[in-house]
């Protein structure tokens, strides 16, 4: 029997050596402990972790099964087998690992973020979301949380809550060359270039021989017709990681803008020839793990082979057979739905039918509708082909119909989320908030909206308007977009008034804004501050389904924010003394919002509103690189450097005779404070501003101003600018007393 103090001290040893990072010496003294003593569980276990800091996986993953066997109750050796089998891509295998785990320490922040990677690199996204909600619930300060977070909302097309996690991971650490990453890509997919290649180039600054970096900026500067120093962002990409197929087909199109023909046609061969590779090496990677029962990362590698060729059947096939296997049956589901799409697409634009001459144009709706019902006439008993009709007949007006398709897909299949959601949309516009509200929730099933990937999570349960609230606290959390906050935000006082502790989530533009809100007897920042303890949970746009919300209980009272008096005098003393009605004017709002194109009109639209008459203020925070030179021109005036929050935003507003807006947040803000303000409005329109008139049970002091046609914005200025030369001047100037010493 071997000596135990001898033991120990070969073992502190070891330990010595491992702390001070010199993993072969701690290597050869933890196998001396283990000739002594086998079943030493320490030495197994912290073998097992040196093999892994040495990136010897498969030793990793034997010594820590080894120390397992030893004790099988032990959180963190279940946690780090875990991350040894990751590497070897056994994600299946690894979760299971990091589940034991957390089932016997219970929340582990680690562990957590361990799992949520695991969960991201299997592309269960939705899952991924989850988790890294529950490593924030444990540490806000997490910056890799927030920036994993960033991307699968990014994926997700969820733009704004991207922007916003992205954001919250380069405050808490802004040399993370990851963050400014995934921030540039947000702002290149939401219109705004200029930012974009600021991120990427700080991305670079701080990591040069970042390919992806280079890669993104490359694709950048093509779009914007800079290909020499495109190709040379390429070039760097692919010296840095030869394999990077995507940059080198972008190297061929530089190539062919620059007129480089014969070179262009070299790089797609080489991009073609690489996509092989790829491909072939995928299926044989994914093939191999299937046989290992790892079947989850293997329909991840089929995946990311679609993403090179999505056009595989065979490819397709494969992957819908390992997301079954894998017990992913609801990814099996929308897997399909997407193949069934994509030939629903072709079919419509280019397929054998020749369903249509040409359906290139995005707003060309008429022409879609004409396609799909073609299709329902090839294949009746499809319900995906019903739901995208009734949203055509939406956007066209016929909104009759567009109930009718969808009630025709629920017929065929009542557990259509995507047809509840878009079906309660057009139940909301008309007023039907019982059937609405209702159908409104099913935005956190629907698998095919990006909504439904910002599904918070925690371990309390959501308040449905059942439980009684008396001496409890209730957490309302913000959701979608910061003028949804604003407008929901009204309903704290009703909760508060049946006897709850309300503390109110919001993004920190709004946190000075909502300081003025009745209800509210705690207010915390998202994504910085943690929540105080709480019974249970809502978020803000559940609120009137779970108070059983009609259009004559909405709380609609003249106003229900303030600005602050301070803010106002400054902003008094800013503006300075004026005769003539100021006019706030709004155009465009965040490029990120999912229905920017129809509900932003460029500045020269509105032009014709302009003159000196009246004293126009530019409301915006941000002014588009297109309209900047124009609004320089015009009789507007510029405050947007001094726009630092909604605060700002708001005591600005209250100083206006009225407000001019498109459908953005400044809309809703103007309501919240009672301001009068007219609604510029998009055809279609967002559900809360109803289906038909001039004023909005939400917000008394609306005038809404409606298009008749699809982007023709000529009328609605035009009847804006009658309207606004009705308006009797100002019943008495606005004068200031000079205090002088």
């Amino acid at each position: 029997m071997a000596n135990t103090s001898h033991v120990e001290q070969l073992f502190r040893q070891a330990i010595q050596y491992h702390s001070d990072g010199n993993l072969a010496q701690a290597l050869q003294a933890y196998e001396q402990v283990l000739r002594l003593d086998p079943n030493h569980f320490d030495a197994l276990h912290n073998t097992g972790i040196a093999a892994f800091q040495s990136g010897n996986f498969d030793a990793a993953a034997s010594f820590i099964r080894s120390a397992l066997k030893v004790d099988a109750d032990h959180a963190g050796a279940h946690s780090n087998l875990g991350n040894a089998l990751r590497e070897l891509q056994f994600m299946d295998d690894a979760l299971q690992s990091y589940d034991r785990a957390l089932a016997l320490t219970g929340d582990d922040a680690n562990t957590l973020f361990n799992r949520a990677v695991t969960l991201q690199s299997l592309m269960r996204n939705d899952e991924a979301l989850q988790a890294y909600d529950q490593v924030l619930a444990l540490a806000a300060d997490d910056d890799q949380a927030w920036n994993n977070r960033a991307l699968l909302l990014w994926q997700a097309r969820q733009y704004d809550l991207a922007l916003l996690n992205a954001d919250q991971a380069l405050q808490l650490n802004p040399q993370a060359p990851d963050a400014h990453l995934n921030r540039g890509n947000i702002l290149r997919d939401t219109g705004n270039p200029d930012s974009a290649e600021h991120s990427y180039r700080q991305a670079l600054a701080l990591a040069p021989e970042y390919p992806d970096a280079h890669y993104n900026l490359g694709r950048l500067l093509l779009a914007q017709g800079r290909a020499d120093e495109a190709l040379q962002a390429h070039d760097e990409a692919l010296r840095l990681q030869p394999q990077l197929v995507q940059a080198q087909r972008q190297r061929a199109l530089a190539l062919q803008q620059l007129q480089r023909t014969e070179d262009a046609q070299q790089a797609e061969q080489a991009a073609l020839a690489l996509q092989g590779q790829l491909l072939a090496a995928y299926r044989q990677q994914a093939h191999r793990l299937g046989q290992l029962a790892q079947h989850g990362s293997a329909a991840a590698l089929y995946a990311a082979a679609l993403e090179l060729d999505s056009s595989d059947t065979e490819l397709q096939q494969l992957h819908a057979a390992a997301l079954d296997n894998s017990k992913q049956h609801d990814a099996v589901l929308t897997s399909l739905r997407h193949a069934l799409a994509l030939k629903m697409e072709r079919a419509a634009r280019h397929g054998a039918a020749e369903l249509v001459a040409d359906t290139d144009q995005e707003k060309d709706y008429e022409k879609a509708r004409v396609a799909l019902e073609k299709l329902i006439k090839m294949a009746p008993n499809n319900p995906l082909a019903y739901i995208n009709l009734g949203s055509i007949l939406n956007k066209l007006g016929f909104n009759d119909q567009a109930l009718a398709s969808y009630d025709r897909a629920l017929a065929m299949d009542a557990n259509l989320p995507l047809a509840m959601w878009n079906r309660s949309l057009l139940l909301l516009a008309r007023g039907d908030y019982e059937r609405g509200w209702q159908g409104y929730e099913y935005r956190w099933v629907a698998k095919d909206l990006a909504l439904s990937k910002a599904k918070r999570h925690f371990l309390k349960p959501q308040w449905t308007g059942r439980e009684s609230l008396k001496g409890k606290t209730i957490l309302l959390h913000a959701e979608q977009g910061l003028g949804d906050a604003i407008q929901f935000s009204r309903f704290a006082k009703t909760i508060q008034q049946r006897g709850a502790r309300v503390v109110l989530e919001v993004w920190a533009p709004l946190i000075p804004l909502m300081r003025t809100l009745e209800g509210v007897d705690q207010l915390i920042e998202s994504g910085t501050d943690r929540p105080p303890a709480f019974d249970y949970h809502i978020p803000l746009l559940s609120l009137p389904h779970a108070l059983n919300t009609r259009i004559d209980t909405i709380p609609s009272a003249p106003f229900y924010l303030r600005s602050d008096p301070a803010k106002r005098e400054q902003w008094s003393a800013e503006l300075g003394f004026s005769t003539k009605l100021r006019v706030g004017v709004v155009w465009s709002g965040s490029a990120t919002h999912g229905n920017d194109h129809n509900r932003t009109l460029p500045l020269s639209a509105l032009a014709p509103l302009f003159n000196e008459d009246y004293e126009f203020i530019c409301l915006q925070k941000e002014i588009r690189p297109a309209d900047k030179e124009l609004l320089d021109t015009l009789p507007v005036r510029q405050v947007s450097h001094l726009l630092n929050n909604f605060g700002d935003t708001a005591a600005l507003c209250d100083l206006m005779d009225v407000v001019i807006t498109v459908d953005t947040s400044v809309a809703h803000l103007a309501g919240a404070l009672g301001k009068p303000f007219w609604v510029m409005l998009p055809t279609p329109f967002e559900w809360r501003w109803l289906e038909h008139g001039s004023t909005n049970p939400w917000y008394p002091s609306a005038t809404l101003f409606r298009q008749r046609q699809i982007g023709d914005w000529a009328p609605v200025v035009n009847d804006v600018i009658a309207a606004l030369n009705a308006l009797p001047p100002p019943a008495a100037p606005t004068t200031f007393q000079l205090h002088t010493s």
